[in-house]
């Protein structure tokens, strides 16, 4: 495989994951806001924040990882860890 098509495939995965991190993004808006117009119309008590919390961790976390906002926690930290201990186990 030479440079350029690694460098395909990694800005193709790239995208895929921001595309898939944007569609969580989109279905968490639209649920989250549905569930609190449920929430206004139907009960006295306000439980919306509950599952808004709860999914905006998921969503939060999704975003790191789909932006790479956390670069040392990336590919190449990963790959440079199984090398370590690869290096490890052989000694």
């Amino acid at each position: 495989m030479n440079t350029d098509d690694k460098s395909y495939k990694d800005a193709k995965r790239k995208v895929r994951v921001l595309r898939h991190f944007y569609s969580h993004l989109a279905t968490y808006a639209v649920v989250i806001t549905f569930l609190h117009f449920i929430n206004l119309l139907t009960s006295a008590s306000y439980w919306a924040y509950w599952p808004a919390l709860g999914w905006g961790v998921a969503v939060a976390l999704h975003a790191i990882r789909a932006t790479e906002f956390m670069p040392f926690l990336g590919e190449e930290w990963e790959e440079k860890k199984i090398q370590q201990l690869l290096a490890k186990k052989s000694h």
